[in-house]
């Protein structure tokens, strides 16, 4: 999971930017607006033709009000009827100099008497009949509020709608991004952990993508490790079951030996049911490996390796392959020097290497040629080499190369390394162990 940026936005606080970024220019557009329209609707009603229109059309409507109610000049407070119906327009009646109504207030004779009324240019006046006469009336409107309050309602509307397709472009975007997160996240379902889910933004939403990538890459790594101990499993139980077979093989071979009498002396009897009971315990070693591996195979690999003198580490295992490959059929010859020193091993792996090899050798070597083991030695390795002609059958190692890739495996762990060279004709192991030199002096027992 990513770490919280300090300039972490809080969706509260987008929120709210974008609800006054989008407040503030609808108000500006609703200012703007309204006084653009309000010039126009100035400009259009300061033309004096089109004042008189507004003027005639309302004189006419008034003649006809009092036509139809027969008012005459004693009576002209009947207009008052029309003029709330009309709050819009202001009049005002006279008849000769005298002025006998307006509409801003009542008035009788006398009050027209004392009532000193502006007076108005000639071209401002028009004739309306009246039931006892005709008079002179003064008209005058608002006839530019009608279109104030259109565009004052216009733009109201037109701003509302500004601001809510400004929020809504603002929260589209947002809904854009989780519905994306929502794709992705179908794709990470799919099994596809390769994908990379999309950071956008530093908020809520984009730390959830974030913290996707971050168990994205979690669930992987546990998928890897539990493929590795997977693998790592089966190859442990494919490498013990491949080791199993060639101390099996030699016990049947000694069984068989005990079982026909062709052990001769009788002192060899004894010799061949210690090398069957040592071969059985090896074998119990293997299976009780194979099944503590298979309870802790979670567990980190130890091996009890560690310096042992030359003789007492690598002689008894050594003597007893070279005896098994000859009771086989094979002529073992052998240049071992037996230098001083010790040498780094672990037991079981040592027995597992030798057994191996042992089984690669009766695989595939050619019996009609000496297989050759010696020694050579260095300032911190000694190094033990198996040498042997290959037979018709060889199909350049075994079946699944299992064998020699546990030796490597084995040799690698004890610190030490294996080195093969294979062709259509000879096969060469050499095993590198690590050795330190000592005073001791050991005796050459080949």
């Amino acid at each position: 999971m990513k770490e919280k940026s300090e300039k972490r936005v809080s969706l509260y606080l987008e929120l709210f930017l974008l609800l006054f970024l989008a407040g503030a220019v609808s108000l500006l557009f609703f200012v703007g607006s309204r006084f653009v329209i309000e010039q126009q609707i100035d400009r259009y009603h300061q033309n004096k033709n089109i004042v008189q229109k507004y003027n005639e059309k309302y004189i006419s409507q008034i003649q006809d009000y009092i036509t139809a109610q027969g008012i005459s000049a004693k009576d002209l407070w009947r207009l008052n009827e029309w003029m709330n119906n009309n709050r819009l327009i202001y009049i005002q009646i006279k008849k000769g100099d005298e002025w006998i109504y307006s509409s801003d207030f009542d008035m009788d004779e006398e009050q027209a008497d004392g009532y000193d009324l502006p007076s108005y240019p000639l071209n401002s006046y028009y004739d309306v009949e009246l039931r006892d006469g005709m008079v002179q009336v003064f008209i005058m409107g608002m006839y530019s509020y009608n279109a104030y309050m259109a565009a004052l309602i216009f733009a109201i509307i037109a701003s509302f709608l500004l601001f809510f397709v400004l929020t809504m472009l603002g929260v589209r975007r947002k809904i854009l991004y989780v519905n994306q997160l929502s794709r992705d996240i179908e794709i990470l379902e799919g099994g596809n952990l390769e994908y990379e889910v999309h950071v956008q933004g530093n908020d809520e939403i984009s730390d959830l993508a974030a913290g996707l990538n971050a168990m994205k890459v979690s669930f992987k790594n546990q998928i890897e490790e539990v493929e590795c101990l997977t693998r790592t499993n089966q190859e442990m139980v494919t490498e013990i079951s491949h080791d199993l077979r060639t101390p099996l093989t030699s016990v049947l071979l000694y069984a068989e030996i005990l079982l026909n009498g062709k052990y001769g002396e009788e002192e060899n009897k004894q010799k061949y049911l210690n090398k069957m009971i040592k071969k059985i315990q090896h074998m119990k070693d293997l299976s009780d490996r194979l099944l503590a591996y298979s309870v802790h195979s979670a567990e980190e690999k130890y091996i009890p390796a560690g310096y042992l003198p030359l003789y007492s580490g690598l002689y008894d295992e050594l003597s007893d392959m070279c005896s098994y490959l000859a009771e086989q059929g094979l002529a073992v010859k052998e240049n071992l020097r037996w230098e001083e020193g010790d040498v780094f091993i672990y037991g079981e792996y040592l027995t597992r290497i030798l057994d191996n090899i042992s089984s690669n050798i009766l695989k595939y070597a050619d019996v009609q040629a000496l297989v050759l083991v010696w020694d050579e030695y260095y300032a911190d390795e000694m190094c033990i080499t198996f040498e042997n002609a290959c037979g018709q059958k060889n199909s350049g190692m075994d079946s699944y190369n299992i064998g020699i890739r546990n030796v490597k495996m084995m040799m690698e762990e004890m610190g030490g390394n294996c080195e093969v060279v294979q062709d259509r004709e000879q096969f060469r192991i050499c095993l590198r162990f690590r050795y330190k030199k000592s005073n001791r002096k050991t005796e050459n027992f080949f």
